[in-house]
């Protein structure tokens, strides 16, 4: 292994194009990570010069960019890279750089990120790919007339109804409504009022969330779970496609109840992504417009 030759960024950075360079070498196998068209040539190009551009912000100017690239800089490099970016283009550019790196360990250039334990960046890439799980829904996904249809469906079944009513008032999804419906006193604290501690996709905590006293009657008045197939298709019977719908609903009327007590829109999409546990306010964004 060696570093790139070059004395600044900006050669180092060409030595790397010519040392990963393959146009004229087929792919053998599944783990080639060297550089074998134009169109990835210039997207590599340009990851190096993000990078490069985050290390100068950071004031490091000297050395080898590449030896630079442990795993808490990279890391560092890509959230910040990624902030504003949707979630497929999040996940584009992580999984892009990833392939950068393990195509510069190829070409024998040293990298102090362990690459060979599995994907360092599994988890921050997973991250991304639970997004987009939940965003690939259709648009008019926003429940209109939701007391009329909670009605309904207390109508057709309590314990359904029951679950519903956890998802429109506190925007949890399915799973996590069920668990707290099933294991009621685990989450609530009587003091507050709220459910505590109730654990999101990718193991994220929500803040506290603050429930009604009616919502804490109905809950301790159910005798049973129902079970997930069971809701759905109580939810099916008075108009409601996906459970996921309520989760919708509630973001964005907390949205717009924010901008009508004259939050600013990007501190009030800040909030309203906390609420509902997401990891950027990007995402929530993107998931707002589908609605």
């Amino acid at each position: 292994m060696a570093n790139l030759r070059g004395g600044n960024f900006e050669k180092q950075i060409k030595d790397a194009f010519h040392r990963t360079l393959a146009f004229r070498e087929s792919r053998h196998m599944q783990q080639d990570n060297l550089t074998h068209s134009v169109a990835l040539a210039e997207k590599r190009e340009m990851y190096l010069r993000d990078f490069k551009e985050y290390l100068e912000q950071k004031g490091i100017v000297e050395g080898k960019i590449n030896t630079h690239m442990t795993e808490q800089t990279v890391k560092d490099f890509l959230e910040q890279r990624v902030e504003h970016l949707s979630p497929k283009s999040a996940l584009d550019y992580t999984t892009g750089f990833n392939s950068l790196l393990k195509g510069l360990e190829q070409a024998n250039i040293t990298i102090p990120a362990n690459l060979s334990h599995n994907d360092f960046l599994k988890d921050f890439r997973e991250t991304f790919r639970n997004e987009l799980k939940e965003i690939e829904v259709e648009k008019g996904r926003y429940i209109q007339n939701l007391d009329q249809k909670l009605a309904e469906l207390r109508e057709i079944r309590y314990e359904s109804y029951v679950v519903a009513k956890i998802q429109s008032e506190t925007g949890l999804r399915v799973n996590e409504a069920l668990e707290v419906a099933k294991n009621f006193s685990n989450y609530y604290n009587p003091q507050n009022s709220t459910l505590e501690g109730v654990i999101g996709k990718g193991n994220h905590i929500y803040a506290p969330k603050e429930i009604s006293y009616q919502l804490t009657q109905e809950i301790q008045k159910l005798e049973n779970i129902p079970h997930y197939n069971t809701y759905r298709q109580d939810l099916k019977e008075v108009g409601i496609n996906r459970s996921h719908d309520f989760r919708v609903t509630y973001a964005k009327d907390l949205l717009e109840s924010k901008l009508e007590q004259g939050i600013e829109y990007k501190e009030a999409l800040k909030e309203v992504s906390q609420e509902i546990n997401h990891h950027r306010p990007e995402m929530t964004e993107y998931y707002l417009a589908r609605a």
